[in-house]
């Protein structure tokens, strides 16, 4: 099964690569292109074992110290964390679909087949998982799993669609109806302003967005000003997302304001964008009011999470150096900072909540001899409604990048965190040796102590090798 994946992954490629990116067929005003790319990416760190930590749980059992919300910042399964060393390499081919037709109509669709070897599920990333918002439609399906060296290493074969939306442009309307990316606010490493899909600083695959489902509708105004509304749907009501934006341009300043409900949290915020000198600054500041309860662990009881504000602040430009020293530095306060936790799970407590119901696993007769509340996973209700994670409510990115030479490209992003001095540092040097080829290597290293925002990161290297066709 194994050989199938990969002939069908090779295959697909093959095929869609004799195309080139070209024209498939037209008549009149109607097209249709096809175009794709090929992304290989190595990532080696260290993680945990969920399931390692999950039976390191059962071993404290009789014992409450694991289960029960109060006593879990010592609990001795914290101890594995960072342990294990985990890798990953993931194959995708990636096909891009577009169709122009009559009438302002047209339609995309990005569909993915991606090949896993190796096992990045550590418990970091199952609670960072509690915290995303699922799509409205599922689009993925898992089409094979099978094991590799023995056994102790895992692949897997999946498909799903990346993107798939139809648009209805006219005079003074643009709408987008299906899975898409709604890029909202002005900021460079952080967009609090944007609640459908932002994407996080240290992302290794910072060009990647799951999207969002939802309905995205312009009306221009005239010149550079329009209103938009967005409305992404849930399975559930309340969890639904919808929102207006004013864009438009005062005084050589693009501006913007936002007004929504996201996940019943009340939010408004405005995004400027302007010229300070030879730079580019940026402004960006959103009021966040949740409805909803959170039981934090230590709280006697739930409560509404408070109101709190995020803002970012930013600037760039080019220093005269060689070829041209680009400079970022970028700014955040950001209100609903997570805190650094305490005790044997460090800043990973700040990811359960105390809920009411004994965690899944404990036989029911020994779940009833512990009095709650009991520990679990948070839920993403935690956020307020925002996409910004964060343990620290401080913290400064800057970024550097030169070229020494045309096929050659390095950068250097640095975020502080200033409440527990710790910080991030991600060097990475970009080779194109040909407009279709791209590779990609850098490491991210952190250093700091236990209670801030980087010190128990591990440091992940990575590789990415892009083919575009």
């Amino acid at each position: 099964m194994r050989r199938a994946a990969c002939a069908a992954l090779l295959g697909l490629g093959l095929f869609t690569s004799d195309v080139a990116g070209g024209e498939l067929w037209r008549r009149g005003d109607v097209a249709l292109r096809l175009s794709g790319s090929v992304r290989e990416v190595v990532v080696g760190t260290h993680g945990t074992d969920a399931e390692r930590f999950s039976d390191a749980v059962r071993d404290t059992l009789p014992a409450p110290t694991c289960v029960v919300a109060a006593r879990l910042a010592d609990c001795p399964a914290f101890r594995l964390v960072g342990e294990r060393d985990v890798w990953q390499s993931l194959t995708r081919v990636r096909t891009h679909v577009d169709l122009a037709a009559t009438g302002g109509i047209s339609a995309s669709l990005v569909y993915d087949h991606e090949l896993l070897l190796g096992v990045l599920d550590t418990l970091e990333r199952s609670l960072s998982y509690e915290l995303s918002t699922d799509p409205f439609v599922s689009l993925d399906d898992q089409i094979d799993r099978f094991d590799i060296s023995d056994g102790d290493t895992e692949g897997r074969w999946r498909h799903l669609l990346y993107r798939a939306s139809v648009r209805y442009e006219a005079a003074h309307v643009d709408v987008v109806v299906g899975r898409q990316r709604i890029p909202w606010g002005v900021g460079r490493l952080w967009n609090p302003i944007d609640r459908f899909n932002p994407i996080s600083p240290l992302s290794i695959e910072g060009d990647q967005s799951p999207g969002v489902d939802a309905i995205d509708a312009k009306w221009l105004l005239g010149g550079f000003t329009f209103l938009e509304a967005a409305y992404a749907p849930q399975d559930s009501m309340p969890d639904a997302s919808y929102a207006l934006r004013l864009h438009g341009i005062l005084r050589e300043v693009d501006y913007s304001l936002v007004a929504g409900v996201f996940e019943e949290a009340r939010t408004g915020g405005l995004d400027l964008a302007g010229n300070l000198g030879g730079a580019a600054a940026r402004l960006e500041a959103t009021y966040s009011d949740p409805e909803r309860d959170i039981w934090p662990v230590g709280a006697a009881k739930p409560r509404e999470l408070s109101g709190f504000w995020q803002v970012v602040t930013s600037i760039d430009g080019n220093i005269d150096i060689g070829s041209g020293l680009s400079v970022l530095v970028e700014h955040l306060y950001n209100g609903n900072g997570l805190g650094f936790g305490s005790g044997e799970a460090g800043p990973l407590l700040s990811l359960f909540e105390a809920t009411a119901e004994p965690p899944a696993g404990i036989p029911p007769k020994l779940a009833g001899t512990f009095q709650g509340p009991f520990a679990g996973a948070a839920s993403r209700d935690r956020l307020g409604g925002s996409r910004v994670v964060s343990f620290a409510d401080h913290l400064t990115g800057v970024q550097l990048g030169y070229e020494p030479v045309t096929a050659l490209r390095s950068e250097i992003l640095a975020i502080f965190d200033w409440e527990g001095t710790s910080a991030a540092f991600v060097p990475v040097l970009v080779y194109t040796p040909l407009g279709s080829l791209e590779v990609t290597l850098g490491v991210q290293m952190f250093a700091g102590c236990e209670a801030s925002e980087f010190g128990v990161a591990e440091d992940p290297a990575f590789l990415l090798v892009d083919w575009f066709y």
